[in-house]
């Protein structure tokens, strides 16, 4: 125990010096991060605590009962846990094979004087506080909002602090465990049948997706009833998510002074006592603490036999897939027109050197990052779910009120699935250059036609994704030309805007010492392009908000009014959009030139 202590003891004095330098950043870096992470945190409070208040009035007073409401909120509580659980299993499964196998401080710790499992132990840290932080903060004005609106007890913010810990070890262990096994297997496969399990496995998601949604379309009269059995899927004993949100829910019960005490066996607690009966007739005691009790001893049981699991892996398998992932014989060079990587380079035969060469150079990084383009292929599932759901639709939306709010929270969506594509992918290219950056200053190019070639690859790369993506959605749900052409309009800009915030600000504040794109965005610079990436998507989608749904609710007080708000709706998204061009590039490469190598 002794080595991991002195392993986190080092990392944990990393973070407090990375703490510690912020301030030498840009104040105003660090006060437009704040401020937006604390709008950011305020604006989620205030739709959970809104959404949850409309749940309680649609579902009626309970009269001291539970009412739809109250059985509502807790069903969403379970699907919440039960999604949270399965991301952050997926999300593992990524963040351990970079920090276990891709990071360079492996080669140097497995030289230490240290065992296969003290070194995953060391390691399982980081990856659960890289893979765990969003949680913590995306989580937490959804349960203050929860607690506020039922006036739970003390106890349910409490419970909510201590299931956390279990509830994000379970599924990074799980995912570890995961990532061992594939490590083992793939590295022995062809490459070519890994592409064919790869597409038959992501076929038979699509079609069971597909499956699922057909059989959710139902009429408006039976929409409550399958909302109740849809969502009651989510309760099931066996899930770890069921612990958690059930432990959570009835710590909202138990008030402040009551006994946790375990006799004989048996929960008691003075408060709220109700007397059951089991099977053979003895007599049982339950309450609200006594649940609580059990589900946390039942997730924390659960979460530490599947780490102790996960050790025990490591030391068994960790080295010889790790020696076999590092020693596969590998080769670099191919014949031209050779491969799926050489095979693009006649496709570029139009773009002039040196765009060209940096280009395929850009391609080929990222398709020898497995953690990339695997993320990558996540959100063409993500796409995919979302045109499939369109097809879902109700008779109430067909008022034009209703269909100008869909049309611009159809904007939203793909220019947020844009926004983590650049915020992912583009944001860390400069910052990959790494180490060998000054390479490039000895090249026959400028750094303005480094910087602008990130952006152009980005703005060609994403819009072949994301315009598809909007002319699809546009066209399934039937939009009226205003709102089809608006939506498009939209998603092209926003491939301008988004593109030149990822890279010039990923120019602005480059990380050259980090080889991991995932730590690389998750940085203060990372942090601030998303940040300002979700603001500049609510000023374009506000802008056309206000005129359409001004319309919509007949406001103008003749077309002729509509038009000319309109057409300054469009002048204003495009002026917002090149001032988030031109201010980041030319800040960042006034930086980069600044800079010495």
């Amino acid at each position: 125990m002794g080595q991991i202590r002195a392993i986190i003891a080092a990392k944990l004095r990393m973070g407090r010096h990375e703490i510690v330098s912020v301030r030498s950043q840009s104040r105003l870096k660090v006060s437009v991060v704040s401020v937006a992470f604390f709008t950011l945190w305020l604006g989620a409070y205030v739709l959970f605590k809104e959404g949850f208040n409309y749940l309680l009035i649609f579902g009626g007073s309970g009269g001291g009962e539970f009412s739809f409401g109250d059985i509502l909120m807790g069903r969403l509580l379970h699907i919440f846990a039960i999604s949270l659980m399965f991301l952050l299993t997926f999300s593992n499964i990524l963040v351990a094979f970079a920090t276990m196998y891709k990071s360079k401080e492996v080669v140097y710790l497995l030289q230490a004087p240290i065992r296969f499992d003290q070194f995953f132990y060391a390691r399982f840290f980081e990856c659960v506080t890289f893979s765990s932080w969003a949680l913590a903060f995306l989580g937490s004005p959804l349960f203050l909002a929860y607690g506020l609106t039922t006036d739970a007890s003390v106890w349910f913010y409490i419970a909510a602090l201590v299931f956390y810990i279990p509830f994000v070890v379970l599924p990074a262990a799980i995912g570890s465990m995961i990532t061992m096994i594939l490590v083992q297997i793939f590295p022995r496969l062809k490459t070519r049948l890994m592409v064919t399990l790869a597409i038959l496995g992501a076929i038979g998601f699509f079609l069971y997706i597909g499956g699922v949604l057909r059989e959710t379309e139902v009429d408006d009269d039976a929409l409550l009833p399958t909302i109740l059995n849809a969502s009651a899927r989510a309760q099931s004993p066996f899930f770890p998510s069921t612990w958690t949100a059930d432990g959570i829910l009835a710590a909202s019960n138990v008030k402040v002074g009551e006994s946790l005490s375990l006799l004989g066996g048996v929960f008691s607690a003075p408060f709220n006592e109700e007397v059951k009966f089991n099977t053979a007739g003895n007599r049982l005691f339950y309450s609200p603490a006594g649940v609580m009790l059990y589900n946390f001893c039942l997730l924390s049981s659960c979460a530490l036999m599947a780490l102790w699991l996960a050790g025990l892996m490591a030391q068994r398998i960790f080295y010889s897939g790790w020696s076999c992932l590092m020693g596969q014989d590998k080769q670099r060079i191919k014949p031209e027109a050779k491969g799926i990587l050489n095979t693009l380079q006649p496709l570029l035969n139009r773009v002039r050197e040196p765009a060209r060469s940096l280009i395929i150079k850009d391609i080929k990084l990222f398709w020898r990052d497995p953690t990339q383009w695997s993320q990558f292929v996540i959100f063409f599932g993500i796409m995919a779910i979302y045109l499939a759901n369109l097809r879902n639709s109700s008779s109430y939306y067909e008022e034009d009120k209703w269909r100008s709010w869909i049309a611009c929270l159809n904007v939203g969506a793909v220019s947020l699935i844009l926004a983590t594509l650049t915020s992912r992918f583009v944001f860390p290219l400069v910052s990959l250059e790494g180490r060998r950056f000054w390479i490039l200053g000895l090249a026959p190019l400028t750094f303005k036609q480094l910087v602008w070639q990130k952006f152009w690859l980005s703005v060609i790369t994403c819009a072949s994704f994301t315009v598809p993506l909007a002319l699809l959605s546009g066209s399934m749900l039937q939009l009226e030309p205003v709102y089809f052409f608006m939506t498009v309009f939209s998603i092209v800009v926003c491939n301008f805007g988004l593109s030149g915030l990822a890279v010039g600000l990923g120019t602005l504040y480059p990380v050259f010492t980090e080889d991991n794109p995932a730590r690389i965005v998750s940085g203060m610079g990372g942090t601030l392009n998303l940040l300002v990436s979700v603001g500049y998507i609510t000023l374009v989608v506000a802008a056309q908000v206000m005129v359409l749904q001004w319309n919509a609710l007949g406001l103008f007080e003749n077309p002729q009014a509509f038009w000319v708000a309109l057409g300054v709706a469009l002048i204003s998204i495009t002026s917002i959009t090149a001032c988030c061009i031109l201010i980041p590039m030319r800040l960042g490469l006034k930086t980069l030139m600044e800079m010495e190598f």
